[in-house]
């Protein structure tokens, strides 16, 4: 296969950007994300890609659950900042003001909008990220903004 040529075709997946979260009550993970998807309306659940060596993939295999913060097109930094994973402090992450929702997770006040999940499934296929299958628990309102994309950043993650 043409590698420069997968990479040109895969990177036209449109995707969003997200912070996803996670707490198991002893550690608290963070990270931008962008393989996501809705998968099921009823129940309502989504799946996500993590990449298998990050802390927040450890948390979320310990917790059981994650919550996606979406983030708006005018918050490029937000998502920039969590390129490297924060802890919660002074009831900021990563500079952020935090709730901590219904299952403990924390959701960043300023995104566009917030979901947690409950982990129903876990997939290891063998590659570098693995899937996690989460039912949606709870949703929550923050900002009332448009969802920002990769390709509106100019970043590449994929392919």
């Amino acid at each position: 296969m043409d590698e420069a040529l997968k990479k040109k075709v895969l990177r036209k997946i449109h995707y969003g950007l997200f912070v996803a979260t996670s707490s198991d009550n002893q550690n608290t993970a963070s990270g931008t994300i962008n393989w996501v998807s809705q998968v099921s309306f009823k129940p309502p659940a989504v799946v996500i890609g993590v990449k298998k060596d990050s802390s927040l993939h450890k948390v979320i295999m310990s917790s059981k659950k994650f919550a996606l913060n979406i983030v708006g097109k005018d918050q490029k930094d937000m998502a920039q900042t969590f390129f490297k994973g924060h802890s919660v402090e002074s009831g900021k992450l990563g500079g952020y003001d935090v709730i901590f929702g219904e299952l403990g997770c924390p959701i960043i006040k300023d995104a566009a909008g917030a979901f947690e999940c409950e982990v129903i499934n876990h997939i290891d296929f063998g590659g570098d990220h693995d899937i996690f299958v989460g039912k949606v628990v709870q949703v929550y309102q923050l900002q009332d903004k448009e969802p920002l994309s990769m390709i509106e950043t100019g970043w590449y993650y994929g392919g």
